[in-house]
């Protein structure tokens, strides 16, 4: 395959998936001949393109593809025959040559519709991650498995569950209306920071990124904030997320391994990304009333203070516990407990954040969390305890989920001495 369309191939997906999906669920209105009709359209990319050429309008081809593979199979299905009717009179552009602007591409407004379409209140908060990941980012059912630490069959059976119990539910298969977007935004911002976050650290895999991912949720969290530029969490969401993605480039060392803050190039950071995401945060309720910034915005807050800090020195360390305590009031997490931790522990020394940790995994849940058992060997490093930290970095890597990850916990168990940066900062 010649390189220019194999490379525009892989692009698209990373741009349409989730705009040609629904604007294929909105005239298919169904789950799974709008899903197979989308992979098929790509598949016909990779297989048409390279001898065609890559088409001056690439979203109105794949639009035009899968509308019609969706209409086959529309047809070949007995059941839904009489649908048929209603869908001939929506067919008749779809006989325009491939390669032809048919239709204006959907706005970006479909494309969260199908996220919320994903937050169904019937699923799980996990079935609606995963959903999202399989229909809103085209992310395999096989990484979203090893994402969740499950084998690929059971995933795809859980897939299969939630897209039946959306079906059966009454609500109906369309993309939902504006009643329905309201109702469920906590639960499409929640879903929205899960799936970039398994895209800033990938759920499986080689690397420690999932590009394609990430790019996705910033997509799509940018798209929330045009959508609610008045809403304290989507701007709380955006913020969090671009300034994420800000210092991104600083997280991994000259020869492309992970490196930790202290050690991070911060002049590698996106200045202009800080900026755009230092500004949201400045419109924030901080400083307003108890419960006046929810968690996203909270957590915005701390990305901020770390993407400020000139050096990891110069971090204030105080401010961001502050934002800690604020966020574990609003929103008790595990995780959010050992951000905490590690913060205290800049603040008040290694050995208060390790006593802080210690209390927070004696309550259970995180054995399997690798940066769990990794906050804690950093924190053994720092304070000399070597056979320690060993050991927890050797747990950390026994549970690590991408190969980037294993490597990178497996060789700071056989680091000599203490992480410089983690010394001075300790």
């Amino acid at each position: 395959m010649p390189a220019d369309a194999a490379a525009a191939a892989a692009d698209a997906q990373r741009q349409y998936w989730g705009r040609v999906l629904a604007a294929t669920l909105r005239m298919a209105r169904d789950v799974d001949v709008a899903e197979e009709a989308t992979a098929d359209a790509f598949l016909l990319a990779l297989q048409t393109w390279p001898e065609r050429g890559v088409p001056d309008s690439v979203e109105a081809w794949l639009l035009t593809a899968a509308r019609r593979r969706a209409i086959d199979r529309i047809r070949r299905l007995v059941r839904l025959r009489e649908r048929m009717a209603s869908l001939a009179v929506t067919t008749e552009a779809s006989t325009a040559p491939a390669d032809v602007g048919v239709e204006q591409p959907p706005v970006v407004d479909d494309e969260l519709r199908l996220v919320v379409l994903c937050c169904h209140p019937a699923l799980s908060h996990e079935a609606q991650v995963a959903l999202t990941m399989r229909l809103g980012c085209g992310v395999p059912t096989a990484a979203i498995a090893a994402a969740f630490l499950v084998p690929a069959p059971t995933m795809a059976a859980r897939l299969t569950r939630a897209k039946q119990r959306i079906a059966g539910s009454g609500t109906g298969i369309g993309l939902p209306d504006d009643v329905a977007v309201e109702e469920r935004m906590p639960a499409v911002r929640r879903t929205v920071h899960l799936a970039y976050t398994m895209g800033h650290t990938a759920g499986a895999g080689e690397a420690l990124r999932d590009d394609s991912v990430a790019a996705h949720g910033l997509r799509l969290a940018r798209a929330l904030h045009g959508l609610r530029p008045d809403d304290t969490e989507c701007t709380g969401l955006l913020a969090l997320i671009v300034l994420t993605e800000a210092r991104a480039a600083g997280r991994f060392g000259t020869s492309g391994s992970q490196v930790v803050l202290g050690d991070a190039d911060r002049s590698a950071w996106d200045r202009d990304a800080i900026t755009e995401g230092l500004g949201l945060v400045a419109g924030l309720p901080l400083d307003g009333p108890a419960g006046a910034a929810g968690p996203l915005a909270r957590q915005a807050a701390i990305a901020a203070e770390h993407a400020r800090a000139a050096t990891f020195e110069a971090t204030d360390w105080a401010r961001i516990v502050g934002h800690y305590d604020a966020l574990l009031r609003a929103d008790p997490s595990p995780t959010i407990a050992i951000g905490r931790c590690v913060a205290m522990s800049y603040l008040l020394g290694a050995e208060a954040g390790l006593a802080d940790l210690d209390e927070v995994l004696a309550l259970g849940g995180l054995a399997t969390y690798p940066y769990a058992h990794a906050a804690r060997a950093q924190l053994l490093d720092r304070l000399d305890r070597r056979d320690e930290a060993a050991a927890a970095w050797r747990l950390a890597s026994g549970c690590a989920r991408t190969d980037a990850e294993r490597a990178w916990f497996a060789a700071r168990a056989e680091v000599p001495g203490p992480h410089a940066a983690s010394r001075r900062a300790g």
